[in-house]
């Protein structure tokens, strides 16, 4: 019997690897994101795959986002088997600039919003006999970077939790791990070029060569070398991994 999972952010970029990717390794997949178009044609590629899969059209920051989901999960493809919180939000401020307003956004999708659906699901998993957690974070969980205090803040309280949560439920067969990117060649990337060149007079060109050398691999990151992490993190041969923050960086971050 095929495993289930749920993937939110799954209407584009990161998101969208993973499920397409988890598809092809034979995954159920409850697919969860805002933008009904975008999504409902990635769960049609999953179902080409060979595997069930449905849409779940919600905003994960609404207060009953979590039983919704849930619920959606049990009834179109069984009990959870694995949970990935990919949504995320990324915006760039000096502190002057860093509002409560600002703050309060980075905290509501990257942090509470993945609370929630954490409280809902695993439970369910534990009924279960076990499942994955795979919070899709960022470099910014594990440094800080100049601009982003709002951004890196929610990125560290999620690793945080996630540490939190391995130790709290290692007895219970659910393990919970986080995947930290540095820059992915995604939309959400091309954005970031563009307000830096428009910020800095930069050509975007130049742009995205200051972001390529962060990395000593002097590169930006494919979607699919996410997709391949977590799919290895859902993975039986990873039962003994929890607690862990594995970064695709190119060697950028050693920890």
């Amino acid at each position: 019997m095929a495993k289930g999972v749920i993937v939110t952010g799954a209407s584009r970029g990161i998101g969208r690897a993973i499920a397409l990717d988890l598809a092809q390794r034979g995954f159920d997949l409850l697919l969860v994101a805002r933008h009904e178009e975008k999504l409902l044609a990635v769960r049609d590629e999953c179902i080409e795959a060979g595997v069930k899969a449905a849409a779940c059209i919600v905003d994960i920051t609404g207060a009953e986002a979590g039983p919704a989901v849930r619920d959606a999960c049990l009834e179109f493809i069984g009990p959870p088997w694995g949970l990935v919180n990919n949504a995320g939000m990324s915006e760039s401020a000096p502190l002057a600039k860093t509002d409560d307003e600002l703050i309060d956004r980075h905290m509501q999708l990257n942090f509470r919003a993945p609370m929630r659906l954490m409280r809902a699901v695993v439970p369910r998993m534990v009924e279960n006999m076990g499942g994955r957690v795979v919070n899709v974070l960022s470099t910014a969980a594990l440094a800080g970077y100049p601009y982003v205090s709002a951004y890196t803040a929610s990125k560290h309280a999620l690793l945080g939790a996630t540490r939190s949560l391995a130790r709290e439920f290692a007895a219970k067969a659910v393990t919970f791990n986080a995947v930290c990117p540095g820059y992915v060649n995604t939309e959400m990337f091309a954005q970031t070029i563009a307000n830096i060149a428009a910020r800095t007079g930069l050509d975007e060109v130049h742009a995205e060569e200051k972001l390529k050398a962060m990395s000593p691999q002097q590169r930006v990151f494919e979607p699919e070398e996410v997709s391949h992490a977590v799919a290895f993190l859902l993975s039986e041969g990873a039962f003994g991994i929890t607690g862990q923050a594995l970064s695709i960086d190119g060697g950028e971050i050693e920890h």
